[in-house]
Order: C-alpha cells, then structure tokens, then sequence
C-alpha cells in the first residue's frame, strides 16, 4: 500500500497535532463502519511519529490512503471548532468552562498554540491556515487508492465464492 510523505512546518504539524487529538476524542472514531472493527492503521498511529517533531521546525509523516482521508476529515471538524472558538470564548467569559465540546480539545489547543490565551479571535487564523492545509492534503489521491482497495477485495470475495453454491449468493 503506498503512503504519502508529508514535510509540514512547525505551524502546520501543530494543527495535524490538533486535528488528529481531536479525531481521537471523538467516541467511535477509529472504528471502520464497514466491519465496527478498530482500523488497522487509523490516525492513532500519527501521534507517536508526529509528536516527537512539534518543536522542530519542520516535521515529516508517513500516513497511508485511509490515515489522509480521515485526517481531512479531522481538519474539517477542527475548522469548525476554530471558527466558533472565539465565539464560545467570549460566552464562557473567566469561566472554566470548556469552549470546545470535544474532551481536552482546550487544554491541546492551548499547548500547542499558546496565544490563543491572550487573543481568542487568533483561532479565526489557525481556521484559516487549517483550510489551506487540507486543501494541501492529497486527499483525492488517497481516495482514489482506498476505492481501489476496496473493489479488489469485493473482486477477490466474489472469485472466492463457489459458483455452484447458488443457494450462498
């Protein structure tokens, strides 16, 4: 299976760090809808490589077909929070309270991006920077090899069967 290298400054590794902490809050995330199995290699595995990097500045990953599609799934979800951070911010006042529905997403956000804290609208600019890099993702690519994938195994199933188990079909 091919995988595709990503070479990300510092700013956008910590908003792969963002997105992918945020997919994995998310109950039921790593779960493959087709078999309600765990994915074999799902955005999991992206922390562990891509963690030790965040202060350098640039990082490298390796992420497979699946590992991209659901990573611009992610950004589109961290987008989305961004967007309505500064918003919730201003509702939630000196309050404790979260600003984000999603577990830890906060705490991550402010430790990955620490001026967040004194200027909540700059979470209008990381939505933006998120937009352009997953517009950078070579998401059709990888959706492309995931089709692939799958038609091969519903080829390989079907060759599988017996023809002369009707009664199977």
């Amino acid at each position: 299976m091919p995988r595709f290298s990503l070479h990300l400054p510092q700013h956008q590794a910590r908003l792969v760090a963002l997105a992918v902490h945020y997919h994995l809050s998310r109950p039921g995330s790593e779960l493959d809808p087709n078999t309600m199995a765990d994915y074999a290699h799902g955005l999991a595995e992206v922390p562990e490589a891509l963690d030790a990097q965040l202060d350098r500045d640039d990082a490298a990953v390796e992420l497979r077909p699946l590992q991209v599609a659901l990573l611009a799934t992610a950004l589109s979800s961290v987008i989305s929070e961004l967007k309505m951070y500064s918003i919730f911010d201003t509702m939630s006042g000196d309050s404790a309270r979260p600003r984000s529905t999603a577990p830890g997403f906060d705490e991550r956000l402010r430790a990955l991006f620490p001026q967040i804290g004194g200027d909540p609208g700059y979470a209008s600019q990381l939505a933006e920077d998120a937009v352009m890099l997953r517009r950078r993702l070579p998401s059709p690519r990888a959706r492309e090899l995931l089709e692939e994938e799958r038609r091969a195994a519903s080829s390989a199933a079907r060759a599988a069967k017996k023809r002369w188990q009707f009664w199977k079909r």
